[in-house]
């Protein structure tokens, strides 16, 4: 069957019925006239849950007046869509990414019925690429009734298993627009003390997933001396292609995925998009391979770096909330923390600074408060890393833990973490 071209509008009338289930792919792949449509259209539309994750933008479908029409949900409460959660117009579920592709099958609890998806121009093979985002847009898509694509002619081809056969897709919807780009990154004194302390970390052949933000950019900015660094990521940023065209990254030692860099999202700018277009380099996968815990754990030396909220002196973790109120989500670094530990030679490194709220308030804390999510249970709890050095807490016990972590709090809270670290522990 042919695909039908089509206006935004009619597409999305003729393919979501009352009730459906509808996802959209999220970030820099969120396919921006799809959603402009449905947002304009909305009086049409009731009774349509709305599923999304990592966003860069509001919530277009979120806003004050479409709560008869959408129900959205998201799994991941980005800094761009906080306000809508927290007036009630999103709700959130707590998952890791690998278990998406599961939960929103066809034979899964909550099966997707159309996915909308940003799609590159089609190939000489009549092909089109999900291009920038794909770790959930594919396997979604892939088992969704109606697949609803907007062909964007700004959005990279890319290489991997993630495309379709031009005849699979049922709507076509033609765009020209440039790709949502993330916000400009500014690194600090402080990220990057921190990131000197995280380069130490990591040997010559590592295999790496970093996330991204001004942590993160930092830290790949000192990568530049390492050699033979492989990476296998759920998100790529801008960092990355710099370290590729230093020779810093040529994945020449994988073991898995030998010569390839794998990810399921880029997020950053136009260089990155560039970068990746037609990049044999680069593979895009579902995250049935880019989250997969178990493959991650066959990487040799692989090395996951991840930001966090607070951790506590036992090494519990939490990634997710703030005085109990959502502000994130699980996303992947549940799955690259549990392959890390399990990875030969693998290592997880949790960086935070010190300090939030301009240093009054310790990141590091004697317990998690009632009511703060614990994203990474304290025993896959490894190296942290803050800008006044490295603990490390795998193997043991909570005293020696307590120790490790008061020695990199900031100066100013370590007598009151040690008073408040319980006696019956303290040998």
């Amino acid at each position: 069957m042919k695909a039908k071209k089509c206006s935004a509008r009619e597409a999305l009338r003729q393919a979501i019925k009352p009730g459906d289930r509808v996802f959209f792919s999220i970030a820099s792949g969120q396919p921006q006239s799809l959603l402009q449509a449905l947002a304009e259209d909305f009086e049409h539309y009731h009774n349509v849950e709305v599923v999304s994750g990592y966003l860069l933008t509001e919530h277009p479908l979120a806003r004050p007046g479409f709560e008869s029409s959408f129900h959205c949900v998201s799994l991941q409460i980005s800094p761009s869509i906080r306000k809508a959660w927290e007036e009630g117009r999103i709700d959130f579920i707590p998952m890791p990414i690998s278990d998406v592709p599961f939960i929103y099958s066809a034979k899964g609890p909550t099966p997707v019925d159309v996915a909308l998806v940003q799609v590159s121009l089609p190939d000489s093979d009549g092909r089109v690429s999900l291009g920038v985002s794909t770790s959930m847009a594919y396997p979604l898509a892939a088992g969704a009734r109606t697949i609803v694509a907007e062909v964007n002619d700004k959005a990279p081809q890319t290489m991997g298993p993630c495309s379709f056969p031009v005849s699979e897709i049922d709507y076509l919807v033609e765009s020209s627009a440039p790709l949502i780009p993330y916000p400009e990154i500014k690194i600090g004194d402080t990220e990057h003390r921190i990131a000197e302390f995280v380069a130490e970390l990591i040997p010559d052949g590592a295999t790496l997933q970093i996330g991204i933000g001004n942590l993160p950019a930092a830290i790949l900015q000192l990568l530049q001396g390492k050699k033979d660094l492989g990476v296998h990521s759920g998100m790529l940023s801008d960092g990355i292609v710099d370290l590729v065209e230093k020779g810093t990254i040529n994945n020449r030692r994988k073991n898995i995925f030998p010569g390839k860099i794998v990810a399921g999202e880029l997020i950053g700018t136009e260089k990155l998009f560039r970068f990746s277009h037609n990049n044999a380099l680069l593979e895009m996968h579902s995250a049935e391979v880019s989250h997969n815990a178990r493959l991650i754990a066959e990487i040799d030396d692989f090395i996951s770096i991840n930001s966090v909220i607070e951790i506590d002196l036992t090494g519990q973790i939490n990634a997710e909330s703030l005085n109990g109120l959502q502000i994130s989500g699980v996303g992947g670094q549940f799955d690259f923390v549990a392959g890390a530990y399990f990875s030969r030679g693998g290592k997880s490194i949790t960086a935070l600074t010190a300090t939030a709220t301009k240093g009054t308030i310790s990141r590091i804390v004697p317990r998690l408060a009632g009511g703060a999510a614990v994203t990474i249970p304290r025993y896959l709890t490894d190296i942290v890393v803050t800008e006044f050095g490295i603990a490390k807490l795998r193997g043991k016990s909570f005293p020696r833990r307590a120790e490790a972590l008061i020695s990199i709090a900031h100066p100013a809270f370590r007598d009151e973490l040690w008073e408040a670290f319980p006696k019956k522990e303290k040998r």
